[in-house]
């Protein structure tokens, strides 16, 4: 059996810290859709309360006006009595211009009150559909809960045994190497390793030196100097 080079190690090591990199992205894109989610029904919720609100306000509105009708009336009716008792020609023409004055005040009312009345019937009639849509945002919340939780189920459980293969790897380093390994993947993950690409450093692409070449065509590795990645030979399909 072919004893694995250093290169070959941290080549494997970084295509699994990549696939780690991944598994966490799809862990954490989950909850990311599930708080998108989340703030949608809050808005809806919100529109719903609003909708409410408004309607309320516009149903006082209106009511209000009509008890302004009925007072006005009721006032009418007063001086209708008054003006039928009155003793005097000027009292009674007073009486009459002011009932005239009012009737027409009453009219303006009535158009107020049924303009009242058609808004109440406007936004009753948006109710159900707001209702709706929060019947329905809700219920594709629930579900995307149920399918981020089965995803995360088995993306953990591939990252479980992504995490156990990475330990016996890592296992096959020599001592100074994982340790320079283990720095630069705390400090920086998947991107503190880099393939070398036409002598230069597959990260920062700054040109490598004869000596650091020399180590990778040995099937070791080297750190760059530019930007401290731990570099290795990119594979052949040879």
């Amino acid at each position: 059996m072919a004893v694995a080079t250093t290169a070959s190690v941290i080549r494997t090591l970084h295509r699994i810290q990549r696939q780690l990199t991944d598994l966490r992205s799809q862990l954490a894109a989950g909850p990311k859709q599930i708080s998108v989610q989340t703030k949608r029904l809050q808005n809806v919720e919100n529109e719903k309360s609003a909708l409410a609100e408004t309607l309320k306000k516009a149903r006082k509105h209106s009511d209000e006006k009509q008890l302004l009708l009925r007072s006005s009336e009721a006032k009418i009716n007063d001086l209708e009595a008054k003006r039928n008792t009155a003793k005097a020609n000027r009292e009674y023409q007073l009486l009459g211009e002011q009932i005239d004055a009012d009737k027409m005040a009453i009219r303006v009312l009535e158009d107020e009150i049924l303009e009242s009345l058609e808004r109440v019937d406007e936004i009753t009639s948006q109710q159900p559909t707001a209702t709706d849509n929060v019947k329905k945002v809700t219920a594709a919340l629930e579900e995307l809960k149920k399918q981020v939780q089965k995803e995360a189920a088995q993306l953990e459980k591939e990252m479980a045994r992504v995490l156990s293969k990475l330990t016996e790897v890592e296992s096959e380093l020599a001592v100074e190497t994982r340790e320079v390994y283990q720095r630069v993947v705390k400090h920086k993950g998947e991107d503190g390793m880099a393939s070398s690409e036409g002598g230069c450093c597959g990260g920062c692409h700054q040109k490598l030196t004869g000596k650091m070449l020399s180590q990778l065509m040995a099937e070791d590795v080297a750190m760059c100097r530019s930007c401290g990645r731990l570099l290795y030979e990119a594979e052949t399909n040879s």
